[in-house]
């Protein structure tokens, strides 16, 4: 008759004294973290149609907890540069591969995310690049500015660059070859792969190759290399002045005059796990 009871989720005849609850032993609480919503820098426009993310302007993301800080404080992470992706994972609202999220985007959410975590101030200590000198900056990340060349028709038609949605790439012909190349916003997965191998013989290749990825409208990797091996180096220097103005992202940058040598350099924030430490 018990076992009947039970299946039918009626109240048996009586029950253990443990089971029984007392004045003493209130329900345990249920917090969840706040959210809010951060606008993405390529407003989805970038993204190929299938991902979720293709022509969404904003991302819903947690509030930082205690258990987030303890991924940034992981030194097994740390070590294998995964902190930052973990944290992002934990961070957005919506079950999706946040390393296909594209790199300006990701940098808005751990700009937001430091900022409602710890307050908009930011102190860092800087070195000069021209003296070695060292000296601290204080940046307002509210003050975080979104560059929008590739939204921008005057900028575009200034570099006769065109945006092939097929392929995803910023088409332009190169100043010096005249080669019709194809530029390619990096993901979370590309710079991981970019940052996990060892650069230091082939640097410049290496960099080239994480965002260059069609040549006279091929796309394969063994094409794309060729040239890169060949290309005149005024066009190498020409893609690696303009990529960075292309990438839609979220800047932090601050101009800083060096108290040794008085050197005037404008300085960016480097968003790597420190970032989410004040001082």
């Amino acid at each position: 008759m018990r076992d009947n009871q039970r299946r039918a989720g009626q109240k048996p005849e009586s029950a253990p004294i443990s089971s029984v609850p007392t004045a003493h032993q209130p329900a345990p609480l249920a917090f969840s973290a706040p959210t809010e919503f951060v606008e993405l820098p390529s407003r989805g426009e970038f993204y190929p149609e299938d991902h979720p993310f293709y022509k969404q302007e904003a991302i819903e993301i947690r509030f930082m907890t205690a258990k987030d800080e303890d991924i940034l404080t992981s030194e097994a992470l740390l070590k294998k540069n995964l902190a930052i992706d973990r944290l992002i994972e934990n961070l957005v609202v919506e079950d999706i591969d946040t390393s296909s999220l594209l790199i300006g985007d990701r940098n808005a959410i751990l700009i937001a995310a430091r900022a409602s975590a710890y307050g908009s101030d930011y102190e860092v200590t800087i070195r000069c690049e021209a003296c070695s000198a060292t000296a601290e900056a204080n940046f307002d990340l509210k003050t975080a500015r979104v560059q929008e060349n590739c939204f921008d028709k005057e900028f575009l038609r200034e570099n006769a660059i065109s945006f092939n949605r097929e392929t995803g790439t910023f088409d332009l012909s190169l100043p010096t070859s005249a080669v019709e190349v194809g530029l390619q916003l990096v993901d979370g997965k590309k710079e991981k792969k970019y940052m996990d191998k060892d650069t230091g013989k082939n640097l410049v290749t290496s960099l080239l190759s994480l965002f260059l990825v069609k040549v006279d409208g091929h796309m394969d990797y063994d094409s794309v290399m060729n040239f890169i091996d060949v290309m005149p180096a005024a066009d190498s220097k020409f893609l690696r002045g303009l990529f960075p103005k292309l990438t839609p992202s979220v800047q932090l940058i601050k101009s800083h005059r060096c108290e040794s040598c008085y050197t005037l350099k404008d300085m960016e924030v480097p968003l790597s796990a420190e970032f989410f430490w004040p001082k």
